[in-house]
């Protein structure tokens, strides 16, 4: 133990040694880049609509199943219309009843205008008579206002595609009650796709409807789109505190779904940088670096 000790105070160090080198060498310099930041979302089809009903009933078909193509104006389902066949047929009767009345009305007017006109009758018998024609008159167009309601609530059965689109959901069948406001079908517009992401308090305010982000679909190859933004929320989501931006993607790549995970790079304004040349950059495994030459003329890593 005494002689290794010994042996290990005279021990001395060893240093790396150099090796002499020939290297073109660049500058190095100060300059304002721009500063990104990275806002996560997802895709969604430019346009969703839930379809619901005014009215309450049975349903009675449903014409459609999710994943199908449908053109505005194409049936989705069908509430059963039974009670306000029986109304229609109520007030077509009530307007058939109005008009006889309106039509003997008048024949009382007319005669007793001329009984007026020969003095017969008075001039307060007279008014009585024309103020009950114009009553039957009153009751015809009131008669045709009620089948005018009926029709209107009528047409509200028969739900229709209010865009062209893709059937994404389907929330009720055949049998069961449709409720007014409750949504029945969800459609999505076919094509058009845009993305939603979120944003950082922090960050927010440097940027604006127009600003240009660059969208990644990182699912799909080669699904990276230069966009301008077309919304920014200015109300925060109260669970994240993000506020939503959103772009439109005007592209025909159908291979983009909504819901898939999309990255939003977003310039929120610049920041101080060095700047060195590309060729002087150097990779060794997972390690970046570059040679820097000191004032006597020695490279280190």
């Amino acid at each position: 133990l005494f002689m290794l000790a010994g042996c290990g105070d005279k021990a001395e160090t060893a240093s790396a040694q150099g090796k002499d080198i020939k290297a073109t060498t660049g500058q190095a310099r100060l300059a304002s880049v721009p500063r990104n930041v990275t806002a996560t979302g997802s895709l969604q089809a430019g346009t969703t609509v839930m379809v619901s009903t005014r009215m309450m009933g049975w349903v009675r078909q449903v014409h459609v199943t999710e994943g199908q193509q449908v053109a505005k104006g194409d049936a989705l389902l069908s509430i059963d219309d039974s009670d306000l066949k029986a109304k229609k047929a109520q007030a077509e009767a009530g307007i058939a009843e109005a008009r006889a009345v309106l039509a003997n009305a008048e024949k009382m007017a007319a005669r007793f205008e001329n009984l007026y006109a020969e003095k017969s009758v008075s001039k307060q018998q007279l008014d009585d008579v024309l103020t009950g024609r114009d009553r039957a008159a009153a009751g015809v167009q009131m008669a045709k206002a009620g089948l005018t309601e009926v029709k209107v609530h009528l047409s509200y059965l028969d739900i229709v595609a209010p865009v062209a689109g893709v059937v994404t959901r389907k929330m009720i069948e055949a049998g069961n009650m449709a409720n007014p406001g409750l949504p029945l079908v969800s459609l999505e517009s076919a094509g058009d796709m845009k993305v939603v992401a979120h944003l950082g308090e922090k960050d927010v305010s440097a940027v604006s409807v127009g600003s240009q982000v660059t969208v990644d679909v990182t699912s799909l190859s080669g699904a990276t789109f230069n966009v301008p933004l077309t919304k920014v929320v200015p109300t925060a989501n109260p669970g994240s505190r993000t506020y939503d931006i959103e772009a439109a993607l005007a592209t025909a790549d159908a291979r983009l779904k909504s819901g898939m995970f999309a990255r939003v790079t977003v310039p929120v304004g610049t920041r101080e940088a060095i700047l060195v040349p590309h060729a002087a950059v150097h990779k060794r495994g997972q390690l970046t670096g570059v040679w820097v030459v000191t004032a006597d003329k020695t490279a280190h890593l």
